[in-house]
């Protein structure tokens, strides 16, 4: 596998959009439903989860008084502070998540059984600590520039700086889209899937984000009508980069049982 990833990143390689999406829908048809509940439990989760911490920060037992005072706290150290621990702390902990819901395509792709278990899976496996160490540089890459505009506010400035804040944001998680799968079906550590992952995305960049906004549309059309819809149009984004990194690298040479049994040594 690391053989295939050298060979891509040194000779490039064909993407093209239209495989793409049929890729990502076909593999999308078969997980919305678990992968749909999926995101439903772990949104639940998050949003009860983070109100709790909300309260454990900043002292601040009333949601609705908290959102008040969100606005007049912006620039202050300690919410900034609180704000970049936040962010790390559930960047670390969604990261598994993700894996999980990349498996349930792999697991789709072989048309093996597709359980609502294997979103967690990567709390046991072997790839933790690399997901993680991974998943927390990249939060703090990307929050980083934004929360110095916070701290050193340049008032002539604040709205173009905010802008390329949130560019930056977009660039962090552009090229490292394929952080997760390399470490997962790559067997890479963190360190060689984020730069591995740079180094593929910079030879397309234009094939992916135009995959990556189709995917992102599709998946927010669930807000039409009833709302809870969009977790169930949600699995589409994973879909598409789990396809993206299927038709570039290819997933051929993962075996599931191998991880297990190393799991378990």
């Amino acid at each position: 596998m690391n053989t295939t990833i050298r060979e891509k990143i040194r000779n490039g390689f064909n993407l093209d959009l239209g495989k793409l999406i049929e890729d990502c829908f076909e593999i999308y048809k078969k997980i919305f439903l678990i992968g749909g509940l999926g995101f439903l439990l772990v949104s639940i989760f998050g949003i009860l989860f983070y109100g709790f911490l909300v309260a454990m920060l900043y002292g601040v037992s009333d949601i609705a008084e908290w959102a008040m005072k969100m606005e007049a706290m912006q620039h202050e150290i300690r919410f900034i502070i609180g704000n970049i621990i936040m962010t790390v702390f559930f960047a670390a902990l969604i990261a598994p998540l993700n894996a999980g819901f990349l498996k349930l395509c792999f697991l789709s792709k072989r048309n093996q059984e597709l359980k609502l278990g294997v979103v967690f899976d990567y709390y046991k496996s072997k790839y933790l600590k690399d997901i993680i160490i991974g998943s927390v540089i990249i939060a703090l890459t990307s929050t980083t520039f934004i929360s110095a505009i916070k701290v050193f506010p340049f008032s002539s400035f604040t709205i173009f700086l905010n802008l390329i804040g949130v560019l930056i944001q977009i660039l962090v998680s552009l090229f490292t889209i394929l952080f997760i799968p390399l470490v997962i079906f790559g067997n890479q550590n963190y360190t060689d899937a984020i730069q591995n992952s740079i180094k593929l995305t910079a030879k397309k960049p234009f094939h992916i984000i135009l995959a990556l906004v189709i995917a992102v549309i599709g998946a927010f059309l669930g807000l039409i009508g009833f709302c809870i819809g969009v977790f169930f149009t949600m699995p589409l984004y994973v879909a598409m980069i789990f396809s993206i990194y299927d038709n570039i690298v290819g997933v051929e040479e993962y075996n599931v049982l191998d991880e297990i049994g190393r799991n378990e040594e």
